[in-house]
């Protein structure tokens, strides 16, 4: 029997497939295998439908071409037998037989899953150019399946180096948390008391170091606590479900009124926007952009806010609109970047992480965030989920 060739090398003009023929008659597969040997594939041959079942069992073939006319079990029951087999049971039939067309029952042939029929005599050119294509079509077929099977891997071997990096992520985080964060703790607390129990012994140039010590100090805290935040975000599942945006961004809202009291800020929210995220996530993104919209108009004598919706070439954008101080495009590729500032600390503070979270939670709902603005004109916020 023909050994089957397997190999995870391209396919190649050389790379060989098999092909299966059935007949009882010797002589019939000896002028067949002479036909098919142009095609310089592996024939395998088989004397009757038990035996064509045995190698079916053994490898998998591109194409089979079976005798119709058998003696005990013939073509048809054959044909039955071989679509049961789930490996084979798409594999294409040819069925080859030396009846004229009215003694065969073509339809039983075509509903046993039959490609063609080849009536005897043979014409080898025709029988040639009927293997080939699916010869060809198998090649494909392997092909694909090598590259799958490539892809795969790939995938696995980033999902296991994405998995230590997470927890690398994870062990920083926590020396973040802990290791970290606990000095400047511990430096806040002292530096605070040396002020309130020997601030009036201090002159005021020791007592400006003490109070700047203390603002830095809590500065890079706040940073720690950002870099909390980004981890987190970084972590666990997304739960994708129906938001309603609009009620979300009502909540935000008045929380910022309530944050804010002697704010006056007119605030336009279209209805009916919604959008499939994950709920927490969304919250926090919005949060994000409309407490960043409230802190960038808080110099505008009249302060305003749009949360809206438009769709353009057929996708839903949402967007947050404000006239605040607005930005130089220039340099919009900073504005996501985490603890990058368009506007000094004393004019405006902050930790400098809120789009960093907005492009965050964006990137892990697999869609886009941009910004457009121009200075003193405001800036728009779109996103995409």
């Amino acid at each position: 029997m023909a050994q089957r060739l397997t190999s995870t090398r391209p396919a190649s003009t050389e790379t060989k497939v098999d092909i299966l023929l059935v007949d009882d008659d010797a002589t019939k597969r000896f002028a067949m295998k002479a036909i098919l040997a142009p095609l310089g594939q592996n024939v395998v041959e088989a004397a009757s439908g038990p035996d064509a079942l045995r190698q079916l069992l053994k490898q998998d073939f591109a194409v089979i071409l079976l005798d119709v006319r058998m003696p005990g079990m013939d073509g048809f029951e054959a044909a039955h037998l071989i679509r049961q087999r789930p490996r084979s049971e798409l594999t294409p039939i040819i069925f080859v037989t030396a009846l004229d067309r009215a003694e065969t029952d073509m339809g039983r042939g075509y509903d046993l899953g039959a490609v063609d029929f080849v009536f005897a005599p043979v014409v080898p050119t025709i029988m040639r150019a009927k293997v080939t294509v699916f010869v060809d079509l198998y090649k494909g077929q392997q092909e694909l399946r090598r590259y799958r099977t490539q892809l795969e891997r790939l995938v696995q071997e980033r999902t296991t180096a994405l998995t230590a990096i997470n927890r690398e992520l994870e062990a920083f985080s926590y020396s973040v948390s802990h290791d970290l964060r606990a000095p400047l703790l511990s430096f806040n607390g002292l530096n605070r008391t040396l002020l309130d129990d020997y601030g009036d012994a201090l002159d005021p140039r020791a007592k400006d170091y003490l109070q700047r010590m203390r603002i830095a100090s809590e500065r890079m805290t706040s940073v720690f606590d950002g870099l909390q935040t980004l981890f987190r975000l970084t972590s666990g599942e997304i739960h994708r479900e129906p938001c309603d945006i609009s009620a979300m961004a009502d909540e935000v809202v008045n929380e910022m009124r309530a944050a804010n009291p002697s704010r006056k800020v007119e605030v336009e929210i279209s209805s009916g926007m919604s959008a499939s995220a994950d709920p927490r996530l969304a919250r926090i993104l919005l949060t994000n952009l409309i407490s960043n919209a409230f802190k960038f108009t808080s110099k505008q004598p009249v302060a305003r806010i749009e949360i809206g919706t438009e769709i353009v070439d057929g996708e839903t954008r949402l967007f947050v609109r404000d006239n605040g101080v607005g930005f130089d495009m220039i340099y919009a590729h900073k504005l996501f970047g985490a603890f990058q500032r368009l506007h000094s600390q004393s004019e405006f503070p902050g930790a400098g992480i809120g789009l960093a979270t907005v492009r965050r939670i964006v990137n892990r709902h697999g869609g886009k965030t941009w910004a457009e603005g121009a200075v003193g004109e405001g800036a728009t916020f779109f996103f995409v989920l």
